[in-house]
């Protein structure tokens, strides 16, 4: 929790998806600026980060993570399912 906590406090940028890719690679560029500056570990980088999605990505997310499975989502599959 005290990882959210701090990830908060650093005000991360909110995503609502959309068809613009300036703000998604905007976006991205800022989430992994953040995520370089407080080394966080691997396996947290996909929480915190759609942590911060809103409105059509948050239902996109929704409707991907149950087709995850028992494979966890890595930051590298999580950014190639995006970049399509």
């Amino acid at each position: 929790m005290d990882m959210i906590c701090q990830f908060n406090k650093l005000k991360p940028p909110k995503f609502q998806g959309g068809s613009d890719p300036l703000k998604y690679k905007e976006w991205m560029r800022r989430i992994e600026n953040l995520f370089e500056i407080m080394e966080y570990p691997a396996r947290f980088k996909v929480a915190l980060a759609t942590y911060q999605f809103e409105g059509e990505v948050e239902y996109w997310w929704g409707t991907v993570k149950p087709r995850v499975g028992e494979n966890p989502m890595t930051w590298d599959r999580l950014k190639e399912m995006m970049d399509n």
